[in-house]
Parts: structure tokens; sequence; C-alpha cells
């Protein structure tokens, strides 16, 4: 499907919308992330109280758009394949965010879900054209396409957090025995670990690919897993007593959406 100004493509579940014959308007009117914050006003005071919570919330982007379903589907089949492009997948019983990119804007991306499927409304003349709506519920964040896959940890043991928000990454680890992850001076232990294993970033977890967790193997600072603040940060690791066999990171840089 031949991409014209004034629409783009976008790729959800690494899949691009255009295999599907379906195309976003462009521009399109973004919602912006709203922080958690509470004012309270005080008569005789000028200015409110702040309560900052240090968070912010999810927005819903829905985007306008045309579908041209390619000829080679019928509208059973095309329907079958929207549902399986949309639909969250599921780890350990729990659907997951996915990245939303946009082909005419390559450089970032949402971490989005569907919550309702899309209806479209076909054209009377001719069934294979519809117009229709996609909303995605995304996180208050973009996310820079090059920091969204694992990456070995840099050789000279310095990265660059150019974005204008703290990083928290996820990591990966081939290792048999103990070793310590130290990132801007602050150690992380595991201790006898054995096999594959992730950490995630968000929930401080550290599981094998059954998503058995060894949390109880890991000693972190103040219990919080690794963060790469804005400017240079410095990250090595060293076996204890053990082998490791691999050791990657996704630094996950963001801003906010």
């Amino acid at each position: 499907m031949a991409i014209s100004n004034g629409f783009s493509g976008l790729i959800f579940n690494n899949k691009s919308s255009t295999d599907l014959g379906i195309l976003i308007k462009y521009p399109f009117d973004p919602v912006h992330a709203v922080p958690d914050i509470d004012l309270t006003h005080i008569k005789g005071r000028s200015g409110d109280f702040i309560q900052d919570n240090g968070s912010y919330q999810n927005v819903t982007e829905t985007f306008n758009c045309i579908v041209e379903r390619p000829l080679n589907y019928t509208q059973f089949e095309w329907e079958r394949e929207l549902v399986d492009w949309l639909i969250a997948p599921e780890v350990n019983g729990k659907r997951q965010y996915q990245y939303l990119q946009f082909e005419i804007d390559p450089e970032y991306a949402y971490n989005a879900i569907v919550q309702t499927m899309p209806q479209f409304t076909s054209d009377e003349n001719c069934p294979n054209l519809a117009t229709g709506q996609l909303t995605f519920y995304c996180e208050p964040y973009l996310y820079r396409v090059n920091g969204i896959n694992y990456i070995d940890l840099p050789e000279n043991g310095v990265v660059f957090n150019s974005e204008t928000r703290v990083a928290i990454p996820n990591w990966h680890f081939v290792a048999n025995g103990s070793f310590v992850l130290n990132v801007n001076d602050l150690n992380y232990q595991f201790d006898n670990m054995n096999g594959e294993f992730w950490l995630n970033g968000d929930t401080g977890d550290t599981y094998d690919a059954k998503g058995t967790l060894y949390n109880n193997q890991t000693h972190f600072p103040n219990l919080l897993p690794p963060e790469l603040p804005v400017g240079e940060n410095r990250i090595s690791i060293k076996a204890a007593d053990g082998v490791i066999t691999r050791a990657e990171y996704m630094p996950r840089w963001r801003r906010l959406a």
C-alpha cells in the first residue's frame, strides 16, 4: 500500500498497519502527559500549595484512519488479522504493553496497549474501502527507538543519557555464581545465580524464562533497581565467584509524551 502525503503507517506488535491497508491521518492531535499534582488554595495566601506525587498519568491517543483492504483478504480474514495485530500479548498470564511507532517519526515510540477494538465504516460503493479510528492507551513517555532493544554494556563503562528524564533500564544476564553490577557507584548484588535471567526495571523483579522469581537472591540499594539519570553514567560488572557469559541492558531512554 502506497503512503501519500498526510498519511502515515504505524508499527505495533512488530507489524505495520500498511500490511492491513491501514493508514493514519497526519498530522493528528496529540494528547500530552498530565502530572499527578494536587493544588491547595488557602485564603489569605497568594499562590496555591503544590503536592507533587512525582508521577504522570497515561494518555489516550486516538487516530483517524483510512482502510484499503488488500484484495487477497476476504473481510472475515482481514478482521481476524486485525484482532491478532492489536490484541495485547500475554506473558505469564498478564497482558503487556507493546511499542507503537509511526513510520513518519522513526526516532521515538509510545508504549501502548489497545483496550477497545476499533470499528470501521465501510464505503457503500466500494466494500474494500473504510474509515475509522484506532485508540491506544499509552504510557506517559516516548521512548527513543535506539534504546528499546538489548545491547551490550558499554566497553568503556560510560554511557550518556541525553534525554530529559531518568532512564530505568531492563537487564539480561547469563551467569553461573555470584556477581555485582555497579551503576554510578551503587552495587547491585546477585547471589548464586545459574543460567539465563532478566531484571525488570519497572518492577525490580529478577526472573528466568519460566517466570520463576529470584528476588531472594538479589540485594539492591534501597530495594530499587538501577537508574540512569540525565547526563553521564558509569556501568560495570564483576563476577565474585562465578562466570558471566552475557550481560546486556535495554536503556529505555525516554522523554515525556
